[in-house]
């Protein structure tokens, strides 16, 4: 079913996230790589969304093969790598964890998957995903990936105002996570635009803890694993990374 966020207003998950850093996140990606004696030629990006990390992976030499289930997020992701600069490569198919179809690709030297990608799984998916990147690695590959700090027990609804760089306002959205009772959220949020109906969005995520991944990757293999506190300053997830 098609996601009224994701599918239907990509281009208003790129307003949302502008003030995302994506310069950072793939600075720590680089380094991170690098500091394990990593060159990496082929990067697998699971959940690439609209493509601001891709078009920055590929722009700095990678040959990229970005993953997202949402055609709508590939579309503009397309887009925006449609004129790289850099002799890296990008290339899109729709799939996912936990069973990605990767037509072949691979093995890869890294993987990544910024953003929360795994808070999107049923905590039954979380085991046979990592397993699933684990397998696409090199031996001595790195998967790179990020557990978002979700509230388990639940949030208030919060209001976010959404202004362009003249200061109008693009966008009102209210937004708050809902505990369901099995160890899921309900992430839900009403989104109001000036040229448009407002919608509703709404999609289940899971707040793993780190503990439950980490047991999860020494489950699929990894060889060694690191857990760093965010991918920079005022960031607050905990990365892990692991070694094929």
């Amino acid at each position: 079913m098609p996601d009224g966020l994701y599918d239907e207003r990509p281009r208003l998950y790129d307003a949302i996230q502008s003030e995302w850093d994506y310069d950072r996140d793939v600075a720590f990606v680089r380094g991170t790589l690098a500091d394990r004696g990593v060159d990496p030629h082929r990067l697998l990006e699971v959940g690439c969304g609209t493509g601001e990390h891709t078009r920055r992976l590929a722009a700095g030499g990678l040959d990229v093969t970005a993953i997202d289930v949402h055609e709508g997020m590939l579309g503009v992701a397309r887009e925006k790598c449609a004129d790289l600069d850099g002799d890296g490569t990008a290339e899109f198919r729709r799939t996912g964890i936990p069973d990605p179809d990767l037509g072949g690709a691979g093995p890869f030297d890294a993987a990544v998957a910024i953003r929360g990608v795994v808070n999107h799984l049923a905590p039954a998916d979380l085991d046979p995903a990592l397993a699933a990147l684990r397998d696409r690695l090199r031996p001595g590959g790195v998967l790179v990936f990020d557990n978002s700090p979700l509230p388990p027990e639940g949030n208030r609804p919060g209001l976010d105002v959404g202004r362009d760089a003249d200061g109008a306002v693009e966008y009102v959205r209210v937004a708050h996570h809902v505990a369901t009772g099995d160890g899921r959220l309900d992430w839900r949020a009403v989104t109001f635009t000036p040229d448009g109906d407002p919608f509703v969005d709404a999609r289940r995520m899971t707040p793993f803890a780190d503990e439950r991944i980490a047991d999860a990757l020494a489950a699929a293999g990894f060889d060694e694993v690191d857990t760093v506190d965010g991918y920079g300053p005022d960031d607050d997830r905990s990365v892990f990374v692991a070694v094929r």
